[in-house]
């Protein structure tokens, strides 16, 4: 496991976000849990050996008929990818796909640094503390791993419209040669 460097220490990140960043590493959200669910993809970075699983159920809401979903993940790597999906994991809880979506793009916009926070009450605390990972452009792709495996899958198990298809729909990409993802191990190369 890799951890921290210690040019990556010594940067001038906010304190408080290399706390929260230790925090989740040393105490994962949501890791090992499977939720009793087929719906799950790996995801590995072949560069630095970062792999991730995201373990997703969904269920529909009663009240609002949206169908919510709630994730876990396994894997191992360095305390980045681990803290990253920790944050994800938990930032994720109970959302519908339309609002996992922004809340991924929200994500991947605050690691690279596309995003300057002008209304940090939007933004979960814990998704800002990503921002330091922008100052380290390899760091990037350890930060993004997690985000990428869950924004594939959604995008398999539901429409753009945010209407779950089921676990069918991993088993029909899985069988097209040409579909969206190779769904069992993604590569962070092209991000």
């Amino acid at each position: 496991m890799t951890y921290l460097t210690q040019k990556e220490k010594s940067a001038p990140m906010n304190e408080l976000y290399q706390e929260v960043i230790v925090d989740h590493t040393k105490n994962p959200r949501y890791k090992g849990c499977y939720l009793s669910s087929k719906i799950n993809l790996a995801g590995k970075n072949p560069l630095c050996g970062d792999c991730i699983t995201v373990f997703c159920h969904v269920t529909k809401d009663n009240e609002s008929s949206d169908y919510k979903i709630r994730a876990g993940f396994q894997g191992s790597g360095c305390s980045i990818s681990q803290a990253s999906a920790s944050i994800m994991c938990e930032v994720i809880q109970q959302k519908d796909y339309r609002q996992a979506m922004k809340t991924i793009l929200l994500a991947e916009n605050i690691y690279t640094g596309k995003t300057i926070n002008k209304n940090k009450e939007e933004i979960d605390s814990d998704i800002e503390a990503l921002s330091g990972v922008s100052n380290f452009p390899v760091r990037i792709k350890c930060a993004a791993l997690a985000w990428k495996t869950l924004k594939i899958l959604l995008k398999t198990v539901f429409s753009e419209e945010g209407q779950f298809l089921g676990t069918e729909a991993i088993e029909k990409s899985v069988d097209k040669e040409d579909s969206l993802p190779k769904l069992r191990i993604i590569s962070t190369e092209d991000f």
